[in-house]
């Protein structure tokens, strides 16, 4: 569920003409400890992109590719990567599979949040804020059902942005939630 919730976020599967396909996920640098984790489960590679502060992981080898698959096959959101993921289970003869509910502690949110969000301190309201931005507003609805809140429209990046602001929900995360799904990235800290 993490994994899918990452994918969604910072992820991107490729069909090539050729039927070769493959994963990549691109993440600040700060985050090298989380790409070796994947790494190390699925294998793949990962190297520095020049010229920024991020890295890129590629899984490319048929097993350690079609491993991933089936364990997110099901757990994929993002329209866009549901589509880059049925052409990955057609060229590897994978049944596609449904989207599963997304229930309270179903660890993808996590997983959006290691991608996507971020987690900081209003100075002007003194407020913890837990945020995420999307440009598909159907990714974001569930997360205002289920754990509260609000979403708006950032002008700046023409997307959405589900934020959670209030004490009560913000602690309920951190008691109950984040004790089932912590986060994997450099976030995990600030939480």
């Amino acid at each position: 569920e993490w994994l899918a919730g990452l994918i969604d976020g910072d992820g991107q599967f490729k069909t090539t003409k050729n039927n070769f396909s493959s994963l990549q996920i691109i993440m600040t640098i700060n985050d090298k400890y989380t790409l070796y984790e994947i790494k190390h489960k699925y294998g793949g590679r990962i190297k520095e992109i020049s010229g920024s502060k991020a890295l890129k992981y590629k899984l490319f080898n048929r097993k350690g590719l079609i491993a991933l698959v089936k364990d997110v096959n099901g757990l994929i959101r993002n329209p866009i990567r549901m589509l880059q993921l049925y052409k990955v289970c057609k060229n590897y003869n994978i049944g596609f599979l449904d989207l599963k509910p997304l229930t309270y502690n179903n660890g993808w949110f996590s997983g959006l949040i290691d991608s996507d969000g971020s987690i900081y301190i209003d100075d002007k309201l003194g407020q913890v804020i837990i945020s995420v931005t999307q440009k598909n507003k159907l990714l974001l609805e569930p997360l205002q059902i289920l754990y509260g809140c609000k979403i708006k429209i950032t002008n700046h990046k023409e997307a959405f942005q589900y934020y959670i602001y209030r004490k009560d929900e913000i602690l309920k995360l951190i008691d109950n939630y984040f004790q089932i799904n912590p986060l994997k990235s450099y976030k995990s800290k600030k939480v």
